[in-house]
């Protein structure tokens, strides 16, 4: 009777596995993946020889872009996981992708600092001169994106300090 029984649950589980069917795994394809991206510029005001401004003009040169990346829980409040990811300008533009998880939400703060020529006062002694010196300036802004997003900001530098006057640098 044991035989029998024990007999029975071997055809019974065999029965079970042949008549289970064959599914083949659907292929993954880049494609179907969603990039999130930050991208940008970076610009800094001109100052003509006067030292008035002339608008914000493209930073062509060689920079960083540091992008600070917070994740969001579902009540939109960090989560503790922080990551920093970089981009190179080129040509004065930035893009970068950011590592956020399907349906969440992630906080970035971007942050550029690089130094360009400009119009600036040069105090001496017997009185100030006006003339073009290499000043340095930082650039900030802060986005929140979503999942599969692509979102553009401009990083407008502010003047933290020039190479003739270290004192008076503050980043």
């Amino acid at each position: 009777m044991k035989k029998m029984s024990l007999f029975a649950a071997v055809a019974a589980m065999l029965m079970s596995f042949a008549s289970c069917e064959k599914v083949e795994p659907t292929a993954l394809e880049t494609s179907d993946l969603k990039g999130t991206t930050l991208a940008g510029y970076v610009y800094y005001p001109k100052l003509d020889d006067a030292m008035a401004p002339e608008g914000n003009t493209l930073f062509a040169g060689k920079a960083n872009v540091t992008i600070e990346v917070t994740e969001l829980g579902a009540d939109d409040k960090a989560t503790g996981n922080v990551m920093v990811v970089t981009a190179a300008l080129k040509g004065g533009k930035f893009e970068a992708s950011i590592p956020v998880a399907a349906g969440k939400k992630a906080k970035c703060k971007a942050t550029c600092m690089f130094q360009q020529e400009n119009y600036d006062a040069e105090v001496k002694p017997s009185d100030s001169d006006i003339k073009k010196v290499m000043l340095t300036y930082k650039g900030e802004a802060n986005q929140t994106l979503t999942y599969g997003e692509t979102v553009y900001v401009d990083l407008i530098g502010k003047r933290v300090g020039a190479t003739n006057d270290p004192y008076h640098f503050n980043p």
